[in-house]
């Protein structure tokens, strides 16, 4: 050991040396201990030998003084001055005493460390038993310190040992730590990579499919016809100018009809003519039948191309005139959903196809802006209705009901609802295109969207969409799905009824008559107001026609009151269905709330309980 020194530095230097010789500081500290004893132990052995040899050598000096008194002999042993046999025993002792000196420092230096180590432990003890006295109710609170023990010892240096292999373990593991976070800082800049890329990729994806649309509408312009402006006394207007194949199948329709003509008319004035004439004609007019028939079909698929493609035409143009793509064709919402293209347009805002570069899936995204022009109350008005609609779509859950993944704020004036993408078009399409459904296939569709109400009627909050109608019922998958939330009734408080104070909105022809009541008490409406429109889908999908206002505006619908006045449905004599579904329809159809079916009696008519053939 060292001279005295102070316990901070005497216990570095016993750290050093306890790593020097791969010890514990206990270890080291009794090492030093044994060996200060045994050098205390071996200094007194020698000092008690010195002593005896002494004695003696005083004994035998004696003996030959006495025995043999030679002058010779004295001299001998007086061979040294007494100055220096002095000195020598002086230095003797000074060299004694400065050991004995450093021997005892050590040991007092060890002392004062092993005091110091004793002070820490009874701090620590001390802070062990405020603590424990601070827990309150604490197992250990009333229990007194375990006497001494070996076994409690081993088992004391077998948890230290435990614990450094948990330093060890920790080392290990923030190692491992920072390796993975190394790994994931490099995943996700290749992540951000791989977006980057899939970004690009679907854009051009996208600007190639709109280069080949172009060339579709270009074609379509020759062959089905296109808008072209033209003055009409001080105004431009828009007229529409069918294309060639359009205008030669109705050309050649009205050569057959006149041909036709002819042929009937010859047909009348031969009553004297030969028999062979006579089934000539005939035979002539048959043909001209069969090939009129034709033409008109290829006229019909004519005239429905022609429609789709007038809605390419409009969809396209509002794309170029979109609020959102205004200054960026291809903008980026919340650094996650790629735009891509319009699908379409409302009366207040814009959905567009993206893509979720997270997902890797194609969304539909919902664009609301707040109208520069539009008034503060406006602005909160559409605002709190486009947080109602939100927070109501995002609970629901149904196989036919869109769902609604996510809302993103864009900036102050519009945020981003996105939605689930459907791959086909809507039910207004299919009508358009096919006019009339088979009874058997408009009842499995209607029973989908039956399906989808009994679900919205039976939420805890019972919710009437209001604004069912063919453009907001969409096909994926060969499915159908409701979409369009924004004029949703909530019932709370277990209410089925609902004061109707938004009148003059929705959709006039798939609404029923007591939402046109006019007076100072709002009237009372439930979720059968869903039932009458889907009453109305059924009778179109069916007949190709609306049951009531067909061919007519909303606005002459509402100042006419021609919904209002219509107590009972009509059906067509072609084509022919079952009078089940006739039963039906006329149960969804009913003036009276009253006698009008509800969700759960709709969903369990016998209609839909039996199979049709």
């Amino acid at each position: 050991m060292h001279q005295q020194l102070p316990p901070e530095q005497l216990d570095r230097l016993i750290c050093l040396e306890a790593r020097i010789h791969k010890k514990s500081k206990e270890e080291i500290i009794q090492e030093q201990f044994l060996q200060i004893e045994s050098e205390k132990q071996t200094d007194e052995n020698d000092r008690n030998k010195q002593n005896m040899d002494s004695n003696k050598k005083s004994d035998d000096l004696k003996c030959s003084q006495n025995s043999e008194n030679s002058p010779q002999k004295l001299f001998t042993s007086q061979n040294l001055s007494p100055v220096q046999k002095k000195s020598i025993i002086t230095k003797k002792h000074s060299q004694q005493k400065k050991k004995k000196k450093t021997k005892e420092g050590q040991q007092k230096d060890i002392t004062q460390y092993l005091q110091y180590q004793k002070k820490q432990q009874k701090a620590k003890k001390c802070e062990q038993k405020l603590m424990e006295y601070s827990i309150q109710d604490s197992p250990f609170k009333n229990k007194s310190p375990l006497p001494s023990d070996p076994a409690l010892e081993k088992q004391l240096k077998e948890k230290q040992n435990q614990i450094a292999i948990s330093e060890i373990k920790i080392k290990e593991l923030e190692t491992h730590n920072s390796e993975l976070r190394e790994t994931i800082s490099s995943l996700t800049e290749q992540q951000l990579r791989i977006q980057d890329v899939v970004k690009q990729f679907a854009i051009e994806n996208e600007k190639l499919k709109k280069q080949q649309l172009q060339v579709q509408l270009q074609t379509n312009r020759v062959r089905l016809g296109e808008y072209v402006v033209q003055r009409e006394k001080t105004a431009l207007v828009d007229v529409w100018i069918d294309g060639q194949e359009l205008r030669e199948a109705k050309e050649q329709s009205k050569r057959l009809e006149v041909l036709k003509a002819e042929y009937e008319n010859k047909k009348k004035n031969s009553k004297n003519k030969e028999e062979q004439e006579m089934r000539t004609l005939n035979v002539k007019l048959n043909f001209l039948i069969k090939e009129e028939q034709q033409l008109q079909e290829t006229v019909d698929r004519l005239e429905t191309e022609k429609n789709l493609h007038i809605k390419q035409l409009k969809r396209v143009y509002e794309e170029e005139h979109a609020r959102f793509t205004k200054n960026n064709d291809y903008p980026l919402i919340g650094e996650r959903y790629q735009v891509l293209s319009l699908l379409g347009k409302g009366g207040f805002s814009e959905v567009y196809k993206a893509y979720d570069l997270q997902e890797l899936r194609e969304v539909a995204c919902k664009i609301h802006q707040l109208n520069s022009n539009w008034s503060d109350h406006a602005k909160q008005n559409y605002i709190r209705h486009a947080i109602r609609e939100n927070r109501v779509h995002k609970e629901l859950n149904h196989p036919h009901i869109v769902k609604l993944y996510d809302s993103v704020e864009i900036d102050k004036s519009s945020f981003c609802t996105v939605l689930e993408l459907c791959d086909g078009p809507d039910l207004a399409y299919y009508i358009k295109k096919y006019k009339c459904f088979p009874e058997k296939e408009a009842k499995l569709l209607v029973g989908q969207i039956i399906s989808a109400i009994k679900y919205l009627n039976n939420h805890k909050n019972k919710i009437i969409h209001y604004d069912l109608k063919p453009q907001n019922i969409l096909f994926h998958l060969n499915e159908l799905k409701i979409s369009d939330f924004g004029l949703c009734k909530v019932l709370e408080d277990d209410n089925s009824k609902l004061q109707l104070t938004s009148q003059g909105v929705g959709t006039y022809w798939y609404l029923p008559p007591e939402c046109f009541h006019m007076g100072d008490q709002p009237p009372n409406i439930s979720s059968k107001v869903d039932i009458w429109s889907i009453g109305v889908i059924f009778f179109e999908m069916l007949f190709g026609q609306k049951p009531f206002g067909q061919g007519v505006s909303q606005e002459k619908i509402l100042k006419e009151q021609i919904i209002v006045k219509s107590q009972s449905v009509t059906f067509p004599q072609k084509p022919i269905i079952s009078n089940e579904c006739k039963e039906f329809i006329r149960g969804c159809l009913a003036y009276n709330q009253v006698d009008r079916l509800d969700v759960h009696q709709a969903s369990n008519h016998p209609y839909f309980q039996k199979k049709l053939n």
